[in-house]
């Protein structure tokens, strides 16, 4: 079957999308077919990525914005891909929106190609798969950077927020789909705030002026 599928790469395709799929073994000995690339067209993360990057992109349309879906920059292992990029008087700027897991130091990786090309990136990512994981690392590595390991006493708390990467889950079907800890707002509010210059890190978390 493996030998038919190579020759006839439509030979076996998956119901769910009708994608090309691939027959695997699994490491007890069970056969079974999987999609051959990465992801299914009708996954529930891939769903939710093409609805984000078509929300950011009507909403910088609204406010006279035009932005480019998968632009690329730098070079070498440098290089970078944004989902969404776009350009301001002076400066350069890219949404990342992302929907399946990322290591903390993959983020932090990501974040320095783009600040070394200039590029301020901002980060929208998914609540179910991407942002419980970053908010542990990041709360854990604040305990332990800022506090000694032990929580601090109320009203000091300990947000999962960093200067150098903004992040915030994003909620493409919600009326406010932009949030993070003490904030909610619509995405459009999010993209004047960053092109304004008011979106900032206080020292604990991010925030909006005026907002």
């Amino acid at each position: 079957m493996k030998s038919a599928s190579a020759v006839n790469p439509q030979l076996f395709t998956m119901a769910c999308c009708g994608a090309r799929a691939v027959l695997k073994t699994s490491i007890y000995g069970v056969q079974f077919f999987a999609h051959y690339s990465d992801e299914c067209a009708t996954a529930p993360e891939t769903q939710w990525h093409v609805a984000g990057k078509d929300m950011v992109m009507g909403e910088l349309r609204v406010l006279g914005i035009q932005g480019v879906l998968e632009k690329t920059g730098g070079a070498g292992k440098h290089k970078w891909r944004a989902d969404i990029y776009f350009e301001l008087p002076g400066r350069r700027v890219a949404i990342e929106i992302q929907h399946s897991y990322l290591h903390y130091r993959d983020f932090l990786r990501r974040q320095e190609r783009y600040k070394q090309d200039g590029v301020e990136c901002y980060w929208l990512v998914r609540q179910e798969s991407v942002y419980p994981a970053l908010c542990k690392t990041i709360v854990r590595n604040r305990l332990k950077n800022e506090h000694g390991n032990k929580w601090p006493m109320l009203p000091i708390q300990v947000y999962p927020a960093i200067p150098d990467m903004f992040f915030a889950i994003l909620l493409p079907d919600r009326d406010t789909q932009i949030v993070i800890p003490g904030l909610a707002v619509q995405t459009k509010t999010l993209l004047q705030a960053i092109m304004a210059g008011n979106l900032r890190y206080n020292g604990n978390y991010w925030s909006i002026s005026g907002a």
